[in-house]
């Protein structure tokens, strides 16, 4: 006589126990249990921390990153040599830059007040 195979037993057993365990919702968690897992598992979650940036990535950031801190670098340097050695085609101050002279004269000319008259040159 032959000897029934084990692993076939076992088999058809574990067959049984999901079937039974498919049909049935005796074995489903309860509604509370489920909650307690899902507030365990939201505590345990780690929390993102996000970190300011520095105060000077942040003025940065404000002038418009690299490019704008070079150029406000460029345009400090240029007009700091053009006030310490300026050209010899600009005013020697700024009364002779608005004309003072012409201001208090009693003949006075529009062009004089207005510069040095550019706007009415042009047609």
């Amino acid at each position: 006589m032959t000897q029934p195979d084990p692993d076939n037993a076992e088999m058809a057993q574990l067959d049984a126990l999901f079937a039974q365990a498919s049909q049935g919702s005796d074995m489903a968690p309860s509604e509370a249990f489920m909650a307690h897992i899902l507030q365990d598992a939201l505590e345990r979650q780690p929390v993102a921390v996000i970190a300011q940036p520095a105060w000077w990535r942040q003025i940065l950031s404000a002038l418009g990153g690299w490019q704008g801190m070079g150029g406000l670098v460029a345009a400090t340097c240029a007009g700091f040599w053009i006030g310490i050695n300026p050209p010899d085609t600009m005013p020697a101050s700024f009364e002779t830059l608005l004309n003072m002279d012409a201001v208090y004269s009693d003949t006075v000319d529009t062009a004089d007040l207005l510069g040095f008259g550019w706007d009415l040159e042009e047609g």
